[in-house]
């Protein structure tokens, strides 16, 4: 068998090292110049730790597929639970999209194009998708310590 701890470790380590000098980066860069003289101040590096940030949840997705796939192949019996999570998965994203909404927003001072109702769904069903995440997790990590602490006793 071969052990992947040494360079798994090494790839976090700059994975993380990425992340903080981005970090550092953005709060300790400056600001962009203001379009407006009422407008807030913008870290000059936001987009490079946006862009990060993709970076890195395009990744995981897709390392998560690739993990998932192959235990598919490797179990075909255990099939049936990733099945049922692939379900719940595109439950969620349909009840996100059902709230979505696609009005256009008033923003002073904005002139760029993303303000369209495409735009404006998609950014709706990301933000609903990590509400319902977010709340699935909480009630999980409720139920596992209620649960633990109903078998000790």
């Amino acid at each position: 068998m071969i052990n992947f701890n040494k360079p798994l470790k090494i790839l976090l380590a700059v994975l993380l090292g990425i992340g903080v000098v981005l970090f550092a980066m953005m709060f300790l860069g400056g600001n962009e110049p203001k379009a407006l003289p009422d407008a807030p101040d913008v870290p000059k590096f936001t987009t490079a730790f946006i862009n990060w940030g993709i970076i890195l949840a395009i990744g995981a997705a897709l390392l998560t597929l690739l993990f998932e796939v192959l235990k598919i192949v490797m179990q075909p019996k255990k099939a049936f639970r990733t099945v049922i999570s692939l379900g719940v998965m595109v439950l969620l994203g349909l009840v996100a999209l059902a709230l979505a909404d696609s009005t256009p927003l008033r923003i002073i001072g904005y002139e760029g194009s993303d303000n369209v109702p495409s735009m404006l769904i998609l950014s709706d069903v990301f933000i609903f998708t990590a509400y319902f995440v977010f709340c699935i997790s909480i009630v999980a990590v409720l139920y596992t310590e209620i649960s633990r602490g109903l078998r000790k006793n």
